[in-house]
């Protein structure tokens, strides 16, 4: 015991009382120490630091909290209850469990979901609306959507994303962007993830009132295959990857196509805003296509080994 090896060291001001909480309720043999220009965490066993540096890499980064992390010790085979631990093992969550604090704009977008569910029952949901088009001349230049900006109202570029027709759209599409888009807004940041979702919303909206403008629609479906779009872009681009399950997108692509056939209309009998959902997707894999020649997808690669 009277060698440690030194896990990892952290500046003097940073609070390591969930780290401290953690070690005492695994009962892990290492300790935190203050030294002079820094805290420094060691471990007397090397196979427990070789363990716990990934781990650490990631708490720091903000993907995991340190509560939900179990590691437990399997004994060698043979030896005595009381002989150190063979070897270490790590029980964390499948997805990371990032800090509600870390996506803001995600959270407020669920609210949205659901109050958009609520004021759709009520007069106030004609204000958030395009108005339906149903002249025979259809042109976007003369269209509902032209006098409402002549009028000021550009707002209704976006707001048609906030109404939600049932709580079963609104639920789906809040699970949505609980999966999708708090990974996103946690490493991209809030102000580019909040760029992706007011053009996603406006792009879709046009979309959708381009090719129905006789039809009222709202939802934020097409927010929604923005985030898949992105999703899609991103783990092709970095297939380690790995925040949003590579299934989900697949699935949410087959939807995608299964609603453009009609099939799913003719079957259940409800409306679906393909043009929407088309036009979200396409927005997300441009605006990621971008980022990622911007450079901003290395928020992305794999975070092993960085401090």
């Amino acid at each position: 015991m009277s060698d440690w090896i030194i896990v990892r060291e952290f500046s003097p001001e940073q609070d390591l009382s969930e780290l401290a909480d953690f070690i005492r309720r695994c009962g892990l043999p290492a300790r935190i120490t203050e030294e002079r220009d820094c805290q420094r965490l060691a471990t007397p066993d090397p196979r427990l630091a070789e363990l716990l540096r990934p781990l650490l890499d990631r708490w720091q980064a903000g993907e995991l909290e340190l509560a939900g992390v179990q590691v437990t010790a399997e004994p060698e085979a043979g030896a005595a209850a009381e002989a150190p631990a063979g070897e270490y093992e790590a029980t964390v969550p499948g997805l990371p469990s990032w800090p509600l604090n870390r996506t803001p704009v995600s959270l407020v977008l669920i609210v949205l979901c659901f109050a958009g569910w609520f004021l759709a029952g009520g007069s106030f949901a004609r204000e958030l609306v395009i108005m339906p088009d149903r002249s025979a001349d259809f042109t976007l230049a003369r269209s509902t959507l032209a006098w409402h900006f002549s009028s000021g109202e550009y707002w209704r570029l976006w707001s048609p994303a906030i109404l939600h027709f049932s709580l079963p759209h609104a639920l789906f599409n809040a699970l949505g962007i609980w999966i999708l888009g708090r990974p996103l807004e946690a490493r991209a940041g809030g102000a580019v993830f909040l760029l992706l979702v007011l053009v996603s919303a406006a792009a879709a909206n046009l979309a959708q009132f381009w090719w129905s403008p006789q039809i009222i629609f709202g939802g934020m479906s097409g927010v929604v295959y923005a985030l898949v779009g992105c999703v899609f872009i991103l783990q092709r681009r970095h297939p380690d990857w790995r925040e949003v399950p590579g299934g989900i997108v697949a699935v949410a692509v087959g939807w995608l196509l299964l609603c453009a056939t009609g099939l799913v209309t003719l079957v259940l009998g409800v409306g679906v805003a393909n043009a929407a959902h088309m036009g979200g997707f396409a927005c997300g894999v441009l605006l990621a296509a971008l980022y990622c020649l911007a450079g901003g997808d290395r928020h992305f690669a794999n975070r092993e080994g960085t401090a």
